[in-house]
């Protein structure tokens, strides 16, 4: 009877222990884009600046009280995140939030893109401590980073290593699906109303994903903004395999425009049936830990990822 209770009192104390070591202690300091930050308390009232981080957020169970939404040429805010956003505030943009806004609302955190909005942060400071991640530039060990500094400064630690668990087993699997495919080119990007077709550039965190699925992203240029503008002759040029199209809401009226140019039917990947429609909300907007688990499944569940012929796969279906 003494060996039970004592076991039971070891098994408890495990687990106690177990979930205090993942318990922040406040004040608790972080390092940032902007340095480092001390956080005097567990924050209650945050307002989020860019999509990744807000998804890593939702995965944590922390619910903002304030966002950075998309401009107006940007569509709609990410589809996984919808659910989650519909009542949180818009305080504008992501890259032009309104100050008046995120004062109103008397945040005790702003987190915000260091890319958007580091030539403001001294008047965010002067609202809330601010902390600058590299959300929209970072690639999947940055967005990793970003979920430990995330989960430490809202208590949430215990959650991260299922969350990571979760995203790993998506990530192999696409990993072994395309270990088992031959290495393609590929040209990936999205098409304005106009019908011009701007592709993703070698720095844009698409490319590292493509090369772990077996995939050569054949734009070498880097750019500030991620992405150049291609003419059809200069997409005939490159002579991808593959070119993944980057819908906005699904909307193929700009790819229907493209279509137009005569030179489009000389394109190879549309003469092997290798052109394929990706969400360009998760491949080009919003790079968040959710946001990398579908673009895995959706590489899969088009055809893109094993190069099957758009007509095949649909026949599949």
């Amino acid at each position: 009877m003494k060996f039970k209770l004592v076991s039971a009192m070891l098994s408890l104390c495990a687990s106690f222990c177990s979930l205090n070591s993942y318990a922040t202690v406040y004040p608790t300091q972080v390092t940032a884009e902007n340095g480092k930050v001390t956080i005097q308390k567990k924050p209650e009232r945050i307002i989020v600046l860019e999509f990744g981080i807000l998804d890593e957020l939702k995965l944590l169970g922390v619910k903002p009280i304030g966002m950075g939404k998309s401009d107006n040429t940007e569509g709609q805010d990410p589809a996984h995140l919808q659910e989650f956003i519909k009542d949180i505030a818009s305080v504008g943009t992501r890259d032009e939030p309104s100050l008046e806004a995120i004062a109103k609302l008397k945040p005790d955190l702003i987190i915000g893109d260091a890319s958007f909005v580091m030539n403001i942060l001294p008047q965010l400071n002067r609202i809330a401590p601010t902390i600058l991640m590299n959300g929209i530039l970072g690639d999947p060990k940055e967005q990793i980073k970003n979920l430990h500094t995330l989960a430490k400064i809202t208590n949430t630690e215990n959650k991260v290593p299922g969350i990571i668990s979760h995203y790993e087993k998506i990530r192999t699997h696409a990993l072994n699906v395309a270990a088992k495919s031959k290495k393609k080119t590929v040209l990936i990007g999205y098409i304005t109303p106009s019908g011009v077709f701007r592709a993703l550039t070698s720095n844009a965190i698409a490319t590292p994903i493509l090369k772990e699925l077996n995939k050569e992203n054949l734009v070498k240029e880097t750019d500030v903004m991620h992405r150049i503008e291609m003419t059809v002759e200069g997409v005939i040029n490159k002579n991808p395999d593959q070119i993944a199209i980057l819908l906005t809401d699904g909307n193929m009226d700009p790819y229907k425009k493209l279509e137009k140019n005569p030179l489009w039917k000389d394109v190879r990947a549309l003469k092997e049936d290798q052109i394929y429609f990706l969400d360009r909300n998760v491949w080009a907007k919003t790079h968040g830990i959710e946001a990398m688990e579908i673009m895995y499944k959706e590489a899969e569940t088009s055809g893109f990822l094993e190069a099957i012929p758009q007509s095949k796969k649909a026949k599949l279906n």
